[in-house]
């Protein structure tokens, strides 16, 4: 903010996460989401948020991670077709 207290910058990181974090919270969303989809489309996501996070990951943990999602099974909104 600048004198006249308007705001005229972006504010950085308001609440930082470890990247322990954040990755956990990307693999609980994406297994809230996809639960029980085709594994295909689960990569994706999880390649997809991943990026748009910053995070690396390898395709063998992407991979790895997709199969565990494919196995939970649905909850309501994981279920729906997509």
């Amino acid at each position: 903010m600048n004198g006249d207290g308007t705001q005229n910058e972006p504010i950085q990181d308001q609440h930082s996460q470890s990247d322990e974090d954040k990755v956990a919270g990307i693999l609980a969303q994406v297994e809230a989401d996809l639960a029980g989809h085709s594994e295909p489309q689960v990569l994706e996501a999880l390649r997809e948020r991943f990026a748009d996070a910053g995070h690396t990951v390898s395709d063998e943990a992407l991979q790895d991670h997709a199969r565990r999602i494919v196995g939970l099974d649905p909850n309501a909104f994981s279920g729906k077709t997509l």
